[in-house]
């Protein structure tokens, strides 16, 4: 049910309130319409969101936290305060992970490439 991307996302922008469809999209950076709707879907499957449609013309579409899923939140609560307070050191921790494998993967292409230039002489190492 949390294994997807965007479920903590869609879940956090409904504690403020009912919201539409759009303005989820709005909201949700990175997130496409696809995923969005079968994020939504899922979550209402799950009985963590409810969907109310109002019969008009166009169909209105609003998506509200359901009791489970205000629960949900309030038990997760604790792991959203950690993220957030621990969001910077995070990102460092990934842009120095992401600098370690880049530096590796140049070492090791250079590696490759100087060992191809190096003719071998018979005899001699």
């Amino acid at each position: 049910m949390l294994g997807a991307k965007w479920s903590l996302s869609v879940l956090a922008r409904l504690t403020n309130g009912t919201h539409r469809f759009n303005e989820l999209l709005r909201q949700i950076d990175g997130v496409s319409r696809r995923m969005l709707s079968a994020t939504l879907r899922q979550l209402e499957r799950d009985g963590l969101v409810l969907r109310h449609v109002y019969a008009r013309v166009p169909a209105r579409v609003e998506y509200e936290l359901s009791d489970t899923g205000e629960a949900l939140l309030m038990a997760l609560a604790p792991l959203l305060d950690w993220g957030q307070l621990h969001q910077v050191e995070i990102a460092e921790a990934r842009e120095r992970f992401d600098r370690l494998q880049l530096w590796r993967a140049e070492s090791q292409e250079l590696q490759t490439h100087s060992q191809q230039r190096q003719p071998r002489v018979p005899g001699v190492y």
